[in-house]
């Protein structure tokens, strides 16, 4: 008799057990939502290619550096990521730029801006 009346609290608990470990299976899997789009042209960095030239202007409130090359004045964007290579090696920061100094750039376009890749001051 003791054991009829533990059936049915264990299918009870059973059910809600189940219960719960479906819930938390459904929070474990991803919202279902419009696919992500990909980037268009105008936020996805593409190559822009090298800049070599003398530094005319440097902006350090906005980390912009004004270059003058053989084409004209270029601003390029100095993001805090940007690797700058100082001469007799190791790594610099936007202070070590300065008017005047020689550089070469890699850099990249994103959103019609310049960013600098790697500065290499020479």
């Amino acid at each position: 008799m003791l054991a009829l009346l533990r059936y049915p609290v264990w299918k009870m608990l059973r059910a809600s057990f189940a219960a719960a470990m479906l819930g938390a299976g459904l929070c474990l899997l991803p919202s279902i939502a419009p696919a992500e789009q990909p980037a268009g042209p105008a936020t996805s960095p593409r190559y822009h290619g090298r800049i070599i030239g003398r530094i005319d202007r440097v902006d350090y409130t906005n980390a912009i550096i004004y270059v003058r090359t053989s084409g004209g004045i270029r601003a390029v964007t100095v993001m805090p990521g940007t690797d700058i290579d100082v001469p007799g090696g190791g790594y610099g920061s936007i202070d070590d730029l300065h008017v005047g100094s020689q550089v070469d750039i890699d850099a990249s376009e994103v959103a019609g801006r310049v960013i600098a890749q790697i500065i290499h001051i020479r």
